[in-house]
């Protein structure tokens, strides 16, 4: 049986061991970047919360996303511009005149990996709010009181938020995940934010 080599003209080969090299360089050149922890993402969380106002209050879902970039050489700082939305409702709550409401919350945060143990971190969170709340104020609820017609209302609010939870983020995982069982804002005219919630952050590409 003729050698292989032989039945393989050259310039043929060169071709091929030039396209493995090129193969073998960019495809292991590609997949360390896959590697590479991202230095932004987008963030997003779900959670169940209580709020209150001037003139509201109630329990409801509220969904979080913004945008991330990490700080510095160990990511242990983050900043994130992010909007929060919701709405609530006097369900389950008792003595309380009849509501539905929704809130469009905007911030500014910073968080702080305080202390880091491999992939997952405690991380504490502090920043500022704009928050703009709408809804009906109804004629039922409580037995005690008495409303004869409802009511719409819309309150601005503005103020200062901190938060503390646990952080988990795999190196070589595109998502990162956030428990956190302790939000809390609060601002002018009494208003009052409290809530818990799991957050993914979907790192970018550099």
């Amino acid at each position: 049986m003729k050698n292989l080599n032989y039945l393989i003209k050259p310039n043929t080969r060169i071709i091929f061991i030039s396209f493995c090299m090129t193969y073998i360089f960019f495809g292991n050149l590609v997949y360390s970047q896959e590697l590479r922890q991202k230095s932004s993402s987008i963030k997003t969380g779900i959670g169940i919360g209580y709020n209150t106002g001037k003139d509201e209050q109630g329990l409801g879902l509220i969904y979080s996303v913004g945008w991330q970039k990490s700080l510095g050489k160990t990511n242990r700082i983050r900043i994130n511009p992010n909007m929060i939305i919701g709405g609530f409702s006097t369900f389950g709550l008792m003595h309380h005149r009849e509501q539905t409401f929704r809130i469009t919350n905007l911030g500014l945060n910073i968080h702080y990996d305080l202390i880091k143990f491999g992939e997952t971190s405690l991380v504490t969170t502090g920043g500022g709010f704009l928050n703009y709340s709408r809804g009906l104020l109804g004629t039922g609820g409580s037995s005690v009181l008495s409303y004869q017609e409802s009511d719409y209302f819309y309150s601005l609010y503005f103020g200062g938020h901190a938060s503390v939870g646990l952080r988990t983020n795999p190196k070589n995982s595109r998502l990162a995940y956030e428990f956190k069982p302790i939000n809390a804002f609060y601002g002018n005219k009494q208003f009052t934010l409290i809530y818990m919630m799991f957050g993914i952050d979907f790192k970018l590409r550099k």
